[in-house]
């Protein structure tokens, strides 16, 4: 009896302590104001990427290496942006997800600055859901 006591407690403390059963697993950082945060900043660097290289690369497509090199790592937290709004309970999830891929197409080098565009409407959607969720 003892025995069957102590692997029933071993089994399930892991459950116990991971917060749930498996597959409940949430990050706690992932916020709205973490969205907002990454996608003002994808915004700014996409932005950035254009106004540097979009001419460059219609004169000389050997810019795009120079390009990659210099703007490459940020399209892995572009991703991480998809994954922190596919993890938010909201109403304007979609929207977020949405919003993300276009964030992603932004600062892509070959991307075109009028996915770019897609980011401030949902910035104002994320403060005005924000707003609500702080006010009583």
């Amino acid at each position: 009896m003892k025995k069957l006591t102590l692997l029933i407690a071993l089994f399930i403390s892991p459950i116990v302590w991971a917060g749930g059963p498996p597959g409940a697993y949430r990050h706690s950082d992932d916020t709205l104001q973490k969205l907002y945060a990454e996608l003002h900043y994808l915004n700014q660097v996409g932005r950035e990427i254009h106004a540097k290289y979009d001419d460059k690369l219609k004169a000389d497509p050997q810019q795009m290496r120079f390009c990659r090199g210099e703007y490459g790592y940020i399209s892995s937290r572009a991703k991480a942006t998809i994954g922190i709004a596919n993890r938010l309970d909201s109403p304007n999830q979609d929207e977020y997800i949405a919003t993300g891929w276009k964030a992603f197409q932004c600062i892509k080098c070959s991307g075109q600055v009028s996915d770019c565009d897609a980011i401030p409407p949902t910035l104002e959607m994320i403060k005005a859901e924000y707003k609500t969720q702080q006010s009583p």
